[in-house]
């Protein structure tokens, strides 16, 4: 795989929107070759909403006969349920194609609390040390993840949500320009 400038910014921005739908509980994210593999919990009905359609067409006949037997509505099922997505660089560029048509205004500012913006500002941070992912974890709390910096070294940087906000603030103030700050001014 080649990577050009910005790569881990994008491909993890991608990987992000696309696994945005499954609101996952958590998220690992690791380079195997020159592929990305998620692995991470997300509830079974968010698993159940990305399906196929033929799952869909059953859901609803279920949900007819609900109706007309009249079953008692009962509390949603939080069960959480186990996923796994693979990603070349293929995937990646054909996820991103998809989603151009979509997006705002170029000057506008991206929603920094989606799970695309988070994992871009990873993916920046891996960047500007002209670095190679490793592994990225991200839970409620918090993103942890590691790479190798231009030198070979193993580096491991643990950012909490409010930490993870602010560096994300300082990268959307030097948007558009090059003074974009490196990770050792956090």
């Amino acid at each position: 795989m080649e990577q050009t400038t910005g790569f881990y910014a994008r491909a993890l921005r991608v990987i992000g929107q696309d696994l945005a739908a499954f609101f996952p509980e958590n998220l690992a994210i690791e380079l195997n070759g020159d592929d990305f593999v998620a692995n991470g919990l997300c509830a079974k009905s968010r698993m159940h909403d990305q399906g196929t359609s033929s799952w869909i067409s059953v859901k609803k006949l279920v949900d007819r006969v609900s109706d007309i037997i009249r079953v008692p509505k009962h509390e949603p099922d939080l069960e959480f349920v186990p996923f796994t997505r693979t990603y070349s660089a293929h995937d990646i560029d054909r996820l991103d194609h998809q989603k151009i048509d979509h997006r705002g205004d170029e000057g506008g500012m991206p929603d920094i609390y989606s799970l695309g913006e988070r994992l871009r500002t990873i993916g920046k941070v891996i960047d500007a040390q002209n670095g190679r992912a490793v592994k990225i974890f991200k839970d409620l709390h918090q993103i942890i993840f590691e790479y190798q910096d231009a030198e070979g070294k193993a580096r491991k940087e643990e950012l909490s949500n409010t930490e993870l906000y602010q560096l994300q603030q300082r990268y959307a103030a030097g948007r558009g320009g090059s003074n974009e700050p490196k990770p050792s001014e956090r």
